[in-house]
């Protein structure tokens, strides 16, 4: 209960920060808005229909009260649309991407990470390191136009835009290098262990000394780390999602923050944060489950 209301907290917090830091950047929303539709509506009437005179606080309470109460999120600025459906139909596609990605780095990780721990100094292990290396030395937006000349231009198999392969692969590549690392070292740090030193004198096989012994013991606080990452996947999806022309949370928000669309941004990092945080969560609380069953186990 004590770390639910500290999230509800940090949520809160994060929305409040959200809101105070795009208002604060220069530029104002009306002058996009007058821009693009030429309208002659006196500014300051304008700007009381929008609600952009409403004091700041009272204006964060109430949207605060509307969105729990009533999970209306508001209105965009230009579009008059609400909010709520738009920040769905374009979390499904980030979650798509997340999720396809992940998949594929947690892959990549394990089956470089295993080998690296089970094999020290092979040619499994230098790979590992290498790649690890490379992946943490090259950016996400230098990855993806790479692939899109690859496998889109040089070799047409995926269309940009309407597949999710592509920039699934990017964001794998670009967070998997530090995973298999972190398996590989975490593994071969609790086969050094007692256990499976005994495992290996009883005559088991290699493979479930590895599995049994060595990524069994060091699931809880993998996951735990995965949990934290769910920020550094958004993170990156965001930019992929500009690279590959994927309708996701990353190009709603990029092009909100440009036309000042406040109530868009901040809905949309409010999003952000609340599923960041609950990725921290979870993982903490299905680590300390399987730290708890092994104590009862053992």
């Amino acid at each position: 209960m004590t770390r639910l209301f500290s999230t509800l907290i940090i949520v809160f917090a994060v929305f409040a920060a959200s809101r105070a830091m795009i208002r604060a950047l220069p530029g104002d929303p009306l002058d996009t808005l007058v821009a693009e539709t030429g309208t002659s509506i006196p500014r300051a009437e304008l700007r009381h229909e929008m609600g952009l005179d409403r004091p700041f606080f009272s204006a964060l309470l109430q949207d605060t009260e509307r969105a729990v109460e009533h999970g209306d999120l508001g209105r965009s600025l230009f579009s008059k649309q609400p909010i709520a459906p738009l920040i769905r139909s374009r979390f499904e596609n980030t979650a798509i991407l997340v999720a396809t990605s992940s998949v594929l780095a947690i892959a990549i990780s394990l089956i470089l990470g295993l080998l690296g721990a089970a094999t020290p100094h092979s040619i499994a292990d230098r790979i590992c390191t290498i790649f690890g290396g490379v992946s943490a030395a090259l950016p996400t937006p230098w990855i993806g136009p790479m692939l899109i000349i690859c496998f889109a231009v040089w070799i047409p198999l995926f269309p940009l835009g309407h597949s999710v392969i592509l920039p699934a692969i990017t964001l794998a590549l670009a967070v998997s290098g530090v995973w298999c690392r972190l398996v590989r070292a975490r593994v071969r740090d609790v086969l050094a262990q007692g256990s499976a030193q005994a495992a290996r004198a009883r005559g088991i096989p290699e493979w479930r000394v590895l599995v049994k012994y060595g990524l069994a013991p060091a699931s809880g606080m993998l996951i735990a780390y995965l949990g934290t990452q769910l920020g550094v996947l958004l993170a990156g999806a965001f930019v992929t999602e500009m690279i590959f022309d994927w309708r996701g949370m990353g190009t709603l928000w990029i092009t909100a923050v440009l036309r000042r669309d406040y109530p868009v941004v901040e809905a949309a990092t409010f999003v952000a944060a609340s599923t960041t945080l609950v990725g921290v969560v979870i993982g903490d609380w299905i680590r300390d489950r399987i730290e708890k069953r092994g104590e009862k186990l053992l």
